[in-house]
């Protein structure tokens, strides 16, 4: 069913605070045109607030002063109330996103970062860049109408390095089949929650990749292959990129055990792990019905992390 036309409400003490028509549903995003109730005026000053450190990316400052709004007021939904929200209001538009279970930890919990919501900002690529690999084809082209999701649901780094688990570690990584039944187990974890959470774990595995995105590591030759006349053989962009997801699948403890020790992602290079970078978008399918057509905030294709990359920088 489409969320168009619907009349979401706003109460604070049983008192109407305004209605919210829906005009505009940008997953997991509603928007609409505000209405204010009786009970608008006395907390208009709440929102005004909110919103202003929001644009001045003050998170610390803003999650205090959501809270109160968060505390003292209720989102109800056609259906009934809804466990949490969040909510900014501009003169006559409303928009918002919501939960039908209480979020696993803060709101905004998972790192906020210096940049912007979310640990690390956006990254200094942007949401669009596309990185070098062959791969870079297959990411959603903003041009089409695709675009990186302004504020993505959040999911904590602890609860992505325990859905990690779910692959078994480095035991996983060592063959193909059984990498390929690990991420079946994976996907079929992810498609038991929600779609929520579901793009919070493509966020978070996004961000992990763009991270390893190193020149120390990408320019490790692949280990035990050689070139025809007996040289090393360099990582291809899409062989690098795989190596990375290889380490991801290996754990949390082998993911930043990597950092600063080149010589401990090297055994990487001659594993592939392709398919951990497609398990959310077959979980995404699988629970809502459509393709995965989001870009991420992090770009993870290699040699996208100019921090990364300095001999790359313009």
């Amino acid at each position: 069913m489409g969320f168009e036309g619907q009349v979401w409400r706003l109460v604070r003490r049983e008192e109407e605070v305004g209605e919210i028509v829906i005009e505009e549903a940008d997953f997991p995003w509603l928007r609409g045109r505000f209405v204010p109730g009786p009970g608008f005026a006395v907390v208009r000053p709440l929102f005004v607030r909110a919103l202003a450190l929001s644009e001045a990316e003050d998170w610390e400052a803003f999650d205090g002063a959501y809270q109160e709004i968060a505390d003292t007021m209720s989102m109800v939904a056609p259906s009934g109330p809804v466990a949490e929200f969040l909510l900014h209001v501009q003169d006559d538009q409303a928009w918002f996103r919501w939960s039908d279970e209480p979020f696993e930890d803060e709101p905004f919990e998972g790192g906020r970062g210096e940049d912007g919501p979310f640990e690390g900002g956006r990254g200094e690529d942007g949401p669009f860049e596309g990185g070098r690999g062959d791969r870079a084809a297959d990411r959603p082209d903003p041009s089409a109408g695709a675009a990186a999701d302004l504020d993505p649901p959040v999911m904590t780094w602890e609860r992505f390095w325990q859905l990690i688990e779910v692959l078994g570690g480095e035991d996983a990584v060592r063959t193909c089949e059984r990498f390929e039944k690990a991420c079946a187990r994976l996907t079929e974890v992810l498609a038991g929650g929600s779609a929520g959470s579901i793009i919070g774990f493509g966020e978070r595995l996004a961000e992990a990749l763009h991270r390893l995105d190193r020149q120390d590591f990408g320019t490790l030759p692949v280990l035990g292959t050689e070139e025809c006349g007996g040289s090393p053989l360099p990582q291809s962009d899409d062989g690098f990129l795989y190596a990375r997801a290889a380490v991801v699948a290996a754990g949390r403890r082998t993911y930043e055990g990597v950092f600063g020790h080149p010589e401990r992602f090297a055994p990487f290079t001659a594993h592939g792990c392709e398919l951990l970078l497609h398990v959310h978008e077959e979980a995404f399918e699988q629970v809502t019905g459509t393709a995965w057509d989001r870009l991420t905030r992090y770009d993870y294709e290699s040699c996208s992390n100019e921090d990364g990359w300095p001999a790359l920088r313009g």
